[in-house]
């Protein structure tokens, strides 16, 4: 892990969103129903994820490593989708990645592609091939989710040991881990002055991320209101 890398892991693990995230995620891992919608957006976001890679890398550009990546956030989406429909009272209420069969789904998916087109934009005047620039997208995009991922996940497996939760997210931290190597050494290869370019992206991330989790607050607030009282 580069110094850039683990300076920013650090500061989103004291950071004031990684606080609101530990509230509101101990409050949904709480109720069943609502917890099963909220893995059911994470494996909403990983699918998406595959579909992004799908969509944007070139043959030209894939090696094995690539197709390993495609593979271990197909298997993420699957795994969180079985935890989705195992905690839910009824599986037809989590059956599609849908927004009413998630929480906050929509803004999820809005918080991913408006990190890709982040990464777009830092790359408008670098000097890269189409090709080129194609793949280093792909990487910061990729990169930038990564390092969340270093916090969401030790965060939320912690929240779910401590409830007793049925399932655990340790193989997908360490899949995680590896994802995250393999962004920086293919960025430092591919792209000029790299980690400035991902210090950029992963500033437009912290915003983004922090507008996702008011939108999981809200939803989780909405959800509970719509409750029929006891």
């Amino acid at each position: 892990m580069s110094e850039l890398v683990q300076r920013r892991v650090t500061a989103l693990g004291q950071s004031a969103n990684q606080t609101r995230l530990q509230r509101v995620l101990t409050r949904i891992v709480a109720e069943p129903n609502l917890h099963a919608r909220m893995v059911n957006t994470l494996a909403r976001l990983e699918y998406v994820g595959v579909r992004k890679m799908l969509k944007s890398r070139r043959a030209e550009q894939l090696d094995l490593d690539g197709l390993q990546h495609m593979l271990d956030e197909a298997v993420h989406a699957l795994r969180l989708k079985k935890a989705a429909t195992a905690l839910a009272a009824d599986v037809q209420s989590v059956a599609t990645f849908s927004d009413g069969d998630t929480l906050a789904g929509d803004e999820g998916e809005q918080y991913f592609q408006s990190l890709d087109r982040s990464a777009e934009g830092r790359l408008a005047r670098v000097a890269l091939d189409e090709s080129a620039r194609a793949e280093a997208n792909y990487l910061l995009t990729s990169a930038a989710i990564e390092v969340r991922a270093q916090v969401f996940y030790p965060l939320y497996d912690g929240i779910l040991k401590a409830a007793a939760a049925p399932f655990s997210v340790a193989a997908i931290m360490k899949d995680e881990d590896r994802h995250l190597a393999e962004m920086s050494e293919q960025l430092a290869a591919i792209l000029p002055d790299w980690q400035a370019h991902l210090e950029a992206v992963l500033d437009d991330e912290d915003r983004l991320f922090s507008a996702f989790i008011t939108a999981i607050e809200n939803a989780a607030d909405s959800a509970k209101a719509a409750q029929p009282a006891a």
